[in-house]
């Protein structure tokens, strides 16, 4: 049984959030500012989760299709992985 990897919010990240967008960062690096749905992703970030219970709770507030949905959050995860402010456990 292959079990999924968790993502969550790096415990160094001081952010902000709004209905509109989070900016985020790990000091000194300078803040990312990302818009849309990624202030909800990153507060359900605030545990580990999967990208399967990420896309779920996504669905229950976001009117989209569930693979766009996904596209959307591994997306996301993506651009903020790189910069530090996600951690992935295997």
């Amino acid at each position: 049984m292959t079990v999924a990897p968790t993502y969550r919010r790096a415990p160094a990240a001081v952010w902000r959030a709004s209905r509109q967008f989070l900016v985020a960062a790990v000091p000194p690096a300078p803040p990312t500012r990302v818009s849309g749905s990624a202030s909800l992703v990153w507060a359900y970030l605030s545990e580990p989760v999967t990208i399967d219970d990420l896309v779920a709770q996504l669905g229950v507030v976001v009117d989209a299709p569930a693979e766009q949905l996904r596209a959307n959050v591994e997306a996301l995860l993506a651009q903020l992985q790189p910069l530090g402010l996600v951690e992935i456990r295997t």
